[in-house]
């Protein structure tokens, strides 16, 4: 049986290292990534960015599809790596990702199942993106929340069979199955923690990259909503409350985040936009490295 390492949160919100899990020194560069959905492209831009600018992380955070992006480029930080992520990410379709049609859908419904989409293709997915046996043998750490759903509170998980543990962080509730894992059930990650730069903190991280690529989403909010749509809108509408948390810094730490991006009215589950998120990622990562670096410019003729 497989040992999943992961970590609940404490009264104190303070990560507690699991039982046997070896320590890693403070990191220098973390890189957070949301959840979005198919808005996930634009991480790979901004990712792009990153290393072309010369900038590695030394630990990667993410949650629901920002935990895949995480995941695949913690398996080899490069810029080669990124470049291939852009090619999944270019073939990456609606009817990969959700393969049903209308009638499993209604049946599903009518028979009161606790999902209304199949997660095999999102789960072969993830098995092709991140081909190894343990979370925890990827080059540098990476960091995934899920949300127990019995528990009601984010947990956080460095090993474990990678597909259980992705699958369970990008289980938008009632699209998917919620997936067990360590005696109990879970849901999608951005539940309670949709933007988690605070984790990157509290690990210690001198400069901390926020991808957050669905700060101001909305999806489709007119008299055509399906019981769907309302669905996808309500968990946006509650991911960009808790966006919105101020994390906790400590001095010496520096929170960098990316430029909202204007994507208009999106469905989550269109992947036609691919390519033009690709670009605007990448420009909106620029854009945020420009800034910082500006920033520090500013601070050091002033001291």
């Amino acid at each position: 049986m497989t040992v999943l390492t992961f970590w609940r949160r404490g009264r104190q919100d303070q990560p507690a290292r699991a039982a046997g899990e070896a320590a890693h020194p403070a990191p220098r560069e973390a890189f957070v990534l949301s959840g979005g959905g198919s808005l996930g492209a634009a991480q790979v831009g901004a990712l792009q960015a990153l290393f072309e600018a010369g900038i590695v992380p030394d630990v990667v955070i993410g949650c629901s599809v920002g935990a895949l992006n995480a995941a695949f480029v913690a398996v080899e930080p490069t810029a080669a790596r990124a470049g291939e992520l852009e090619k999944v990410w270019r073939g990456m379709s609606r009817d990969a990702v959700f393969p049903d049609g209308r009638f499993s859908v209604a049946r599903r419904l009518a028979g009161r199942a606790d999902h209304l989409y199949s997660p095999a293709g999102l789960r072969a997915v993830i098995e092709a993106c991140v081909p190894l046996a343990d979370l925890a043998d990827t080059q540098i750490p990476v960091h995934v929340v899920t949300t127990d759903l019995r528990a009601g509170e984010p947990v956080w998980w460095t090993g474990g069979d990678p597909v259980e543990v992705l699958a369970a962080s990008a289980c938008l509730p009632g699209i998917f199955p919620p997936v067990e894992l360590a005696g109990s059930v879970h849901v999608d990650g951005g539940v309670t923690c949709p933007v988690p730069t605070q984790r990157a903190l509290d690990l210690g991280a001198t400069r901390v990259w926020v991808l957050d690529v669905a700060r101001d989403y909305h999806g489709w909010a007119d008299d055509r909503m399906t019981a769907m749509d309302v669905l996808v809108e309500s968990f946006a509408i509650s991911r960009a409350h808790l966006g919105r948390q101020e994390p906790a810094a400590r001095p010496g730490q520096r929170v960098v985040s990316l430029p909202t991006l204007r994507t208009g009215r999106h469905d989550m589950r269109d992947f036609s936009r691919t390519s033009a998120l690709i670009s605007a990622g990448r420009e909106a990562g620029r854009a945020m490295i420009a800034a910082e670096r500006a920033e520090r410019l500013t601070v050091a003729s002033a001291s």
